[in-house]
């Protein structure tokens, strides 16, 4: 097995996540973390120890913070690459042979492309994983939905992970209607006859209209933003929303705006054994399926660079045969959470692994 690290940043809040740290740190307002932190050259650091074998006694991988905010990577594109390609020096000399990008550090390098050049790592997004366990998710809530034939939004469907599961959906779901959402009409169009290409029973519907949400019975959120995009108002009464993005696009006000809703956390990956010397964010014995992505990698030693820019349906493939390979770390769909808390309904969407429809990949 290799080493491996996995890059986040800061999430929504300098202050909340500087004070797992030390408590003082939570004392100051946000403001003063925005203002102190602009342009400054703040060097990576190792955040959290990681550890997936049950009775690892030494570091098995590591969590390497990028120390700026969703916002700041998004807005200062060109600044933030150097700081990335510090991080990945860090990882490397730590031992760490696959290099995992976390949250918007895979946008901000292009999917990883940016990062092809080195030889001293696997560079790989997570996002064929991501797409797998969110597709499987999917095909649950598509056989649990109420409606005979559930309209589904995909908000954010020409991304990469958006991408990939569409095409998955497409060849394995055709008994619900699509519609895909995403800013690039054009790019739209060529994945609605790509999801007919491989299904003719598909016929997806395309929009650049947040508004059109209001249509769907199953939203699947899945957009690259450093703000909560889905607003009460987008959403059809009695809508169950996966939201697979990180920093988050829902707001936890929804829960009280809509009741009616179900807000679930996509893509978490449950790990029986997994470790971490800090929080990182998530629910103990539980892991994000792009962090999931590298361990997978590193369990299997892979050599080269792995999901860069869109992942492809061979690749789903290939990383959903190293989770049964090594189903025994865990590697399975997370039971539901909703912003962190465990969903007092979630046996009514649980099936087992094995059975699950998306079982095929």
């Amino acid at each position: 097995m290799k080493k491996f690290a996995f890059l986040v940043h800061v999430r929504n809040s300098y202050r909340i996540d500087l004070a797992a740290v030390a408590r003082p740190f939570g004392w100051l307002p946000e403001s003063f973390y925005e203002n102190a932190m602009r342009n400054r050259p703040l060097r990576p650091f190792v955040w959290s120890k990681v550890t997936l074998s049950p009775g690892a006694t030494e570091a098995e991988g590591y969590v390497i913070m990028v120390p700026y905010s969703g916002k700041q990577l998004l807005s200062q594109q060109r600044a933030m690459m150097p700081r990335i390609e510090q991080a990945v020096d860090l990882a490397s000399s730590l031992g760490a042979g696959v290099v995992g990008l976390g949250a918007l550090t895979s946008p901000v390098t292009l999917g990883g492309k940016l990062l092809t050049g080195r030889d001293d790592v696997s560079i790989t997004n997570g996002n064929a994983f991501t797409a797998v366990i969110t597709w499987r998710r999917m095909a649950q809530l598509i056989d649990e939905s109420p409606s005979y034939r559930p309209t589904v939004a995909i908000v954010g469907a020409s991304g990469s992970v958006g991408h990939l599961v569409s095409q998955l959906l497409a060849r394995h779901q055709p008994d619900a209607d699509y519609l895909l959402i995403a800013r690039n009409e054009r790019r739209l169009n060529a994945l609605a006859w790509e999801m007919t290409g491989l299904n003719p029973l598909v016929e997806p519907q395309v929009s650049t209209d947040m508004e059109s949400v209001r249509k769907a019975d199953i939203v699947l959120l899945l957009t690259s933003s450093s703000e909560a995009l889905l607003q009460s108002r987008h959403l059809k009464p009695g809508a169950v929303v996966l939201d697979d993005t990180v920093p988050r696009n829902t707001n936890p006000a929804l829960l009280d705006q809509r009741p009616d809703v179900t807000i679930i956390d996509g893509g978490l990956v449950s790990m029986p054994y997994l470790h971490t010397s800090r929080d990182i964010g998530l629910p103990d014995q539980t892991s994000y399926a792009c962090l999931a992505e590298t361990m997978l990698l590193s369990l299997a030693n892979h050599e080269g660079h792995f999901s860069i820019r869109n992942p492809t349906l061979e690749q789903a493939e290939y990383i959903g045969e190293l989770a049964r390979q090594y189903s025994d770390f865990g590697f399975r769909p997370a039971a539901d959470h909703s912003f962190c808390v465990p969903m007092k309904t979630a046996a009514r969407f649980q099936h087992s692994y094995s059975r699950s429809p998306a079982s095929a990949v």
